[in-house]
C-alpha cells in the first residue's frame, strides 16, 4: 500500500512517498499560501500515485491520547483546538481537507504531536491556577511529539535520563526518562518554553495583563522570541550579525534553552544525555556549543541527532491501516 506522510509546519511543507520503501520526498520553504500550495503538491501526486493511506502530523491532539483516522467528527474536535495553536493547526487541517478531497479513497490519519506526552505526570501537567480549569482541560500537553520521540527511540539503551532538544522555528525541550516523556517545555500550546525564534517562550503573566489591549496572539507568536530582540527572522543571519541586538538574541535563546535542561536535570535526578534536532539543533555549532558551555558541568554525553519524524509517522500509520 503506498502512503503519503504530510508534515506541515509553521512556515514549511514536508512530504515522503513510502510503498515499500521510501519513493520521493519533498520540502517548500517559507510558505505564504499553504491552501494553494498544499493543493499544487498533492495535485501532482495524484499524477503518478494511487494512495491508500495519507498520514498528517497534527500539532494539537487535546484530550485524545492515540493517533487517530480522521472522519468528520474527529477534524472538527482538531479544528476547535485551532486557537491554541494558530502558527500550525489551521494549516495542517487544511492539508487533511484538501488530502480528502484529492484522494477520496485513501484513508486519512492524524498523527498528533501530543500522543508521546501523555506520559506526563500530574504534578507537571497541572498549572498552578483554580483546579477547575485543570478540569476544563487547561494543563500541559507538550508538542513535537515525533521528532522526540524519534530522538528517545535512537538513544534506546544509551541513556536512561535524556533531555532531547528540538530547536528550530519552534523550539520545545523534553525530559526523557527510561522511554517515557515525563516533563516538556511547550505546555497547554506551543508558545510556552524557551525563547524561540518569533516566539516569546514563558514570560511573566503580568506581562500579559498590562498589555490586554495588543495584539497578544499575534505579538508573542509572531513578533517576539528571537526576532523581537534582533529584528531578524531567519537564525543564520542572527548568527552571522555582528549588531549588539543580534549578539543579545542569541545569548537570550542559548540561556534559555540551558536553564530547561537544567531544570529537567533536576526533575531527574540525574541527566546522562543531551541530544540536539532541528535545523538550529542540527545545524549550529555555535548555539549548541553556548547551551553545553553552561551545562558541561553535568557531564552530559551529546548526541546531534537528525529527526526523522517521518519514520515515526510512518510506523504510527501503519498500525492504524
Amino acid at each position: 500500500m503506498k502512503i503519503l506522510i504530510l508534515n506541515v509546519g509553521s512556515t514549511t511543507i514536508k512530504w515522503s512517498v513510502f510503498d515499500s520503501r521510501w519513493k520521493e520526498h519533498g520540502l517548500v520553504e517559507n510558505v505564504k499560501d499553504f491552501g494553494f500550495c498544499l493543493d499544487e503538491i498533492m495535485n501532482n501526486l495524484k499524477l503518478k500515485y494511487s494512495f491508500g493511506a495519507v498520514a498528517h502530523r497534527i500539532v494539537h491532539g487535546g484530550e485524545l491520547k492515540k493517533n487517530i483516522a480522521l472522519n468528520l467528527k474527529t477534524i472538527n474536535y482538531l479544528k476547535s483546538l485551532e486557537k491554541f495553536a494558530p502558527l500550525h493547526q489551521k494549516n495542517e487541517i487544511k492539508g487533511v481537507e484538501i488530502a480528502m478531497k484529492i484522494f477520496p479513497k485513501a484513508k486519512q490519519i492524524g498523527i498528533l504531536d501530543t500522543v508521546f506526552h501523555s506520559t506526563i505526570p500530574e504534578k507537571a501537567k497541572i498549572y498552578a491556577i483554580p483546579i477547575e480549569f485543570y478540569k476544563k482541560g487547561i494543563k500541559r500537553y507538550g508538542f513535537h511529539g515525533s521528532s522526540h520521540k524519534y530522538v528517545s527511540e535512537s538513544l534506546k539503551g544509551k541513556a536512561k535520563k535524556l533531555v532531547s532538544c528540538h530547536l528550530g522555528a519552534g523550539c520545545s525541550i523534553t525530559a526523557i526518562q527510561n522511554g517515557r516523556s515525563i516533563d516538556t517545555s511547550m505546555g497547554f500550546t506551543p508558545l510556552e518554553g524557551v525563547v524561540m525564534v518569533t516566539r516569546s517562550g514563558s514570560i511573566d503573566p503580568g506581562i500579559m495583563i498590562y498589555l490586554k489591549n495588543e495584539n497578544l496572539q499575534k505579538l508573542l507568536n509572531e513578533k517576539s522570541g528571537v526576532y523581537g530582540i534582533s529584528g531578524k527572522k531567519d537564525f543564520r543571519d542572527v548568527l552571522k550579525s555582528k549588531d549588539k541586538n543580534s549578539r543579545l538574541a542569541v545569548e537570550v535563546f542559548c540561556y534559555s534553552v540551558a536553564k530547561c535542561i537544567g531544570s529537567y536535570a533536576a526533575a531527574m535526578r540525574g541527566l546522562d544525555a543531551v541530544a540536539f534536532t532541528g535545523g538550529i539543533g542540527e545545524n549550529s555549532s555555535i548555539a549548541r556549543n553556548k547551551i553545553i558551555d553552561y551545562i558541561k558541568f553535568l557531564k552530559p554525553k551529546v548526541f546531534i541527532i537528525k529527526s526523522d519524524e517521518r519514520e515515526i509517522m510512518l510506523k504510527e500509520a501503519l498500525k492504524l491501516t
